[in-house]
């Protein structure tokens, strides 16, 4: 599989899960699911697309001037967390919030805030609107 063909894939991932996401019932172990997945993809499309940048300052400073890149970022500062845990009515908890706070460093939070408060659906289709870009597959 060409490295074309696998960020196919994964976009197709995180698409499944995005639909996944819109169909569940808020609050249920489906949409926990589908959050925690569509973050996996997130994740593994956002490594695809650093490995691309001549250096890892390079696409920080590029995903930072792009609002949507910065989302891109809140969601991957919660890598290897359960993700699912901050969501609440399909939204993301505020940043004080005590389930943010006991989950999350200090770093962590300051990119997480970029995603707070905010709709989690709409905050993936934002990710992957600039993973797709980023990957020329927009």
């Amino acid at each position: 599989m060409s490295d074309l063909e696998y960020l196919g894939t994964l976009l197709g991932q995180l698409d499944a899960e995005l639909q996944r996401l819109s169909s569940s019932e808020p609050d249920s172990d489906e949409q926990a699911s589908a959050v925690d997945d569509a973050a996996a993809a997130v994740f593994k499309l956002r490594e695809k697309v650093k490995a691309g940048y001549p250096s890892k300052k390079a696409y920080y400073l590029a995903a930072s001037t792009d609002p949507k890149g910065i989302k891109v970022e809140g969601i991957t500062a919660l890598h290897g967390k359960r993700i699912h845990e901050l969501v609440r009515d399909r939204g993301w908890l505020q940043v004080d919030d005590s389930a943010v706070l006991a989950a999350l460093d200090d770093d962590q939070i300051s990119r997480y805030r970029a995603v707070a408060g905010r709709g989690v659906a709409s905050t993936f289709a934002e990710a992957r609107e600039y993973l797709a870009a980023a990957t020329g597959l927009a």
